[in-house]
């Protein structure tokens, strides 16, 4: 009917604009982005170099913006290729499913905080604590990366739609596998290691294991 494709001329709209501020914001940080690459691939690698990137001021402050800045293009991948997809958002278009999409992200990310700012123990060296935290910026701004442009591609080669999200959740549950792992081989770095699986559960298992569950069961 008109009325849909006028929703979703609007939709597409709202998508672009979005897409296009986000692409300016990373072109304006592509220098930052360049410069702190190195040392976000070396972390894939090393967990001593999430160490690392956290005792150099400018490295952890580049990498800290390049992960707010990739909020937006996470957002508009979730949304554009329904990776957060539960059953109750059928009834919303697409602009109300991008909508709420943005905002399940955003409230994950607070509740993430939070849980951070609860858990924050003196039993713990505080720079320990805080480079295990700001290690999901690092692989935050990988994964979102990766998700790009494996969409990207896979769209161009006009790959089945489903095809493509399968191999994104793919994508994303091993990248958060090895995030997990740095995680808490950072944390056992000063502490034992059923402390650090206790912060795990607390900081990561527990968010992350709501935000599934509403995609699975709701």
């Amino acid at each position: 009917t008109k009325w849909d494709t006028k929703q979703k001329g609007e939709t597409k709209m709202l998508f672009d604009i979005l897409a296009l501020i986000s692409f300016f914001i990373c072109l304006l940080l592509l220098r930052t982005f360049v410069e702190v690459f190195p040392s976000l691939m070396a972390c894939l690698v090393r967990w001593k170099e999430s160490v690392n990137l956290d005792a150099s001021v400018m490295l952890s402050r580049d990498r800290d913006i390049m992960a707010i800045a990739m909020i937006m293009p996470f957002c508009l991948t979730a949304g554009r290729f329904y990776l957060y997809s539960p059953s109750w958002m059928a009834c919303f278009g697409p602009e109300g499913r991008l909508g709420i999409t943005i905002g399940i992200i955003t409230a994950y990310i607070l509740l993430r905080k939070g849980l951070e700012h609860a858990f924050r123990s003196r039993k713990i060296n505080p720079k320990t604590y805080k480079t295990a935290c700001k290690s999901s910026h690092t692989f935050f701004i990988i994964l979102t990366l990766v998700l790009m442009a494996l969409g990207g591609i896979m769209s161009f080669l006009d790959i089945d739609h489903m095809v493509i999200k399968s191999a994104m959740l793919w994508v994303s549950a091993i990248t958060y596998m090895l995030f997990l792992l740095r995680k808490v081989q950072i944390f056992n770095s000063s502490c034992s290691f059923f402390s650090g699986f206790l912060y795990l559960c607390g900081l990561e298992i527990l968010p992350t294991g709501a935000l599934v569950a509403s995609a699975l069961i709701f």
